[in-house]
């Protein structure tokens, strides 16, 4: 079984605290009990709160950009790379939801508000993923559908209590942006 980190512990505690008791409730106090380290060792990695859920969105959103890299490569057509790429984000908020049902709202607001630069980072790296899986599209179309995809998943996380349904209505409208994004023009008449 391999080590865990000092740090990893750290923010291990600060997740199970935040899922627990909510961003707002949370305080240091609480991160070093559920850690059981001392007050010292917690502020040796993370001196807030705000820290603390700096680095865990970022740990988190590392590994999901990396997941939706690897699902995007392995998927064959247009739709299911993009279709990939979409469930690895969705994933993202329902283990979360999973995790604290809750505070699952608080905490994605949290995460936006403490950490934007690294949500728009990962956001702008599932943009240019999309905008690939689309490359049979006009640029602007694929730009244009990239955006659309993102909104509609963004909109799909506001309510996980039911993951299966969430999924299929993921996979239902991806299908029909796609499908609309990769359609040929219809010529109007002169």
């Amino acid at each position: 079984m391999p080590k865990v980190s000092s740090p990893q512990l750290v923010f291990d505690a600060a997740y199970r605290c935040f899922c627990r008791n909510g961003y707002r409730r949370t305080t240091v106090s609480d991160i070093v009990e559920e850690a059981q380290m001392s007050r010292p060792t917690v502020y040796k990695y993370v001196g807030s709160k705000e820290e603390a859920i700096v680095r865990i969105v970022q740990s988190r959103l590392d590994g999901a950009r990396e997941a939706a890299r690897t699902a995007a490569e392995a998927a064959g057509t247009p739709e299911e790379k993009v279709l990939a790429v979409l469930a690895v984000k969705l994933d993202v908020a329902i283990r979360l939801w999973h995790d604290s049902p809750a505070h699952a709202q608080e905490l994605l607001s949290a995460a936006t508000a403490q950490a934007p630069h690294l949500v728009t980072t990962y956001t702008a790296h599932l943009a240019e993923l999309l905008i690939s899986a689309l490359s049979d599209a006009t640029p602007d179309t694929a730009k244009q559908a990239a955006a659309v995809l993102l909104t509609f998943t963004r909109g799909l996380e506001e309510d996980l209590r039911d993951a299966d349904a969430v999924r299929r209505e993921l996979r239902a409208g991806t299908r029909m942006i796609i499908r609309g994004a990769l359609a040929r023009p219809i010529p109007t008449p002169a």
